[in-house]
């Protein structure tokens, strides 16, 4: 009788060691067609349903073919009418689709949701250093490097970014390039989208005669997109420009116009870029300044990846002997860490 009641309280454990096993399982992603997945879904982004599970890598199905899903993670959802909430997905009692937003469950249809990502961390930083070279020998002997690194850190509402470039053209043994050019912007974002902040620039490029320029600006801007694929912003403002051009000092107030914008393409192994700022000079020959930074980045493995880029310098009024405008395509390797 003993034995009888021990396995029939071991039938009982096991029973509830199934149920706990299962209910600790991973989220579910049920198909139309009757398909289910066990996982760790990560995100909804690009028209799909990211999940990780334990026997395979990551991958996305359409999201238009899930039926219905429930996963652990808190998300940050944004409703295709454009609105944005917190909250986990999953299944009512009678197996319907919800969203539990501060402890209250709401009907969702999966069709309405644009895309659910995990909420921003308090910091983050992302940074990139690229190196580009070209040499050409025979009638003419040429060469041309490029090292560029950029950083983003992020602290809750403050942003920064900073990218620095050094430009070395040589040609039959002749400098025609000798370019150093910093930049760094500082964001707070007051009431998202709108942010305020500031920036500093410094170039110097002894070919074109110009031994410095230094110019602090005050910025007032918006957010157009920043979500997982896709980024742009814009901003505008005034400040202060020192600088020495051909042995001749000047200073004075600046306009300043500045534009960023980065998008994820082929399920985000590649990625658009273009940034370009203006700055217009209230002094001496009222200069308006014009540079530009476009490519593409294509992962090639792990954090390495190869950059193409086309650069462009304009200057209404450049120093004497120099041309208005530059343009400069780069081919190049870079490494993200």
């Amino acid at each position: 009788m003993s034995s009888i009641r021990i396995m029939g309280c071991l039938q009982i454990l096991a029973g509830i060691l199934a149920f706990v096993t299962t209910s600790a399982q991973a989220d579910q992603v049920i198909m139309k067609n009757g398909d289910v997945i066990s996982g760790k879904v990560t995100r909804i982004a690009d028209g799909k349903v990211w999940i990780q599970p334990s026997y395979a890598d990551e991958f996305g199905v359409a999201a238009g073919e899930v039926q219905k899903m429930e996963a652990d993670l808190m998300f940050e959802v944004e409703l295709a009418e454009q609105q944005k909430v917190k909250g986990q997905f999953q299944l009512s009692p009678q197996g319907e689709q919800q969203l539990l937003v501060d402890g209250v469950a709401q009907a969702l249809d999966l069709t309405s949701v644009a895309q659910a990502v995990e909420p921003e961390p308090y910091f983050t930083r992302t940074s990139n250093a690229e190196i580009n070279a070209t040499f050409n020998s025979g009638n003419t002997d040429s060469q041309s490097s490029l090292i560029y690194a950029d950083t983003r850190v992020k602290l809750g509402e403050h942003r920064h970014y900073a990218n620095i470039s050094f430009r070395r053209d040589e040609t039959n043994d002749i400098k025609t390039k000798e370019q150093d050019l910093f930049n760094y912007n500082y964001n707070w974002l007051f009431n998202r989208p709108w942010f305020m902040g500031g920036s500093f620039t410094y170039e110097r490029d002894p070919i074109k005669e110009l031994d410095h320029r230094y110019t602090f600006g005050l910025l007032f801007g918006r957010d157009i997109f920043n979500d997982a694929g896709r980024f742009l912003s814009v901003s505008t403002g005034a400040g202060w420009s020192d600088e020495e051009q051909s042995g001749i000092s000047n200073s004075g107030g600046v306009g300043l116009w500045k534009l960023f914008y980065n998008q994820n393409l082929v399920e985000g192994k590649m990625s658009l870029f273009h940034d370009h700022n203006i700055t217009y000079q209230f002094y001496a020959e009222n200069n308006a300044i014009f540079k530009s930074n476009t490519g593409f980045r294509f992962d090639v493995y792990k954090n390495i990846y190869l950059t193409t880029s086309l650069r462009y310098d304009y200057e209404t009024e450049p120093a004497p002997n120099a041309s208005e405008d530059d343009l400069t395509f780069a081919l190049g390797v870079g490494a993200s860490f």
